[in-house]
């Protein structure tokens, strides 16, 4: 299994490739993200170097940890629609396919958690958080196109403008100060690496 996975790659990297994505084809395909889940991308391309696009993403995240006679459980759900235009440097030999981006995502994240008592199943604080739904995302990225149509690019994204609301409802527990700094720091997601496999038409 191992030796066929490694002739497969060999193939589709050392197959004809052009990085020359042609004006007025568009393309749409499968990604995955590391912080905002996975989902569908699409995209026109307007000249050789300017395409626009969009995407959608969905995505969930459960964690779950223990204290000092306390468990933690948080749970997260993340729906993002995002419209970006993407400026490719061509003519530039070994760097051709580079591309920078920038647009706006529109968000539906929300997000709780619950601290319980170990002995007795007691819920003793809750947390609610709720981001910002519009944002500004720019990235930077690396895209590959096979001459039969495959599409690969890799890209790391960062959202600028973004803020969150964390609610505390301490019931029995207060929240220590460096608790909350984890969490805001943990919930806060300002990059984004992006895996995109698709097929131009």
């Amino acid at each position: 299994m191992k030796r066929f996975s490694i002739t497969l790659l060999s193939i589709l990297f050392l197959s004809p490739m052009s990085l020359l994505a042609k004006s007025g084809s568009s393309e749409a395909g499968l990604f995955y993200s590391t912080s905002w889940g996975s989902g569908v991308m699409g995209g026109y391309n307007y000249t050789n170097e300017i395409l626009l696009g969009g995407d959608f993403a969905a995505g969930d995240t459960s964690t779950e940890s223990e204290g000092p006679g306390t468990s933690i459980k948080s749970e997260s759900t993340f729906m993002t629609v995002n419209a970006f235009g993407r400026y490719y440097l061509r003519d530039l030999g070994i760097t051709d396919g580079l591309f920078g981006q920038a647009g706006l995502a529109f968000r539906n994240w929300t997000g709780t958690g619950k601290i319980t008592e170990k002995s007795t199943k007691e819920k003793i604080a809750s947390i609610k958080i709720d981001w910002s739904p519009v944002v500004i995302v720019t990235g930077v990225g690396w895209q590959k196109v096979w001459d039969f149509g495959l599409i690969f690019s890799v890209a790391m994204n960062a959202s600028i403008g973004g803020s969150r609301t964390i609610e505390y409802t301490e019931n029995m527990h207060r929240l220590s100060d460096s608790m909350k700094k984890d969490l805001e720091k943990k919930t806060d997601y300002p990059t984004n690496l992006v895996i995109y496999i698709g097929y131009s038409f």
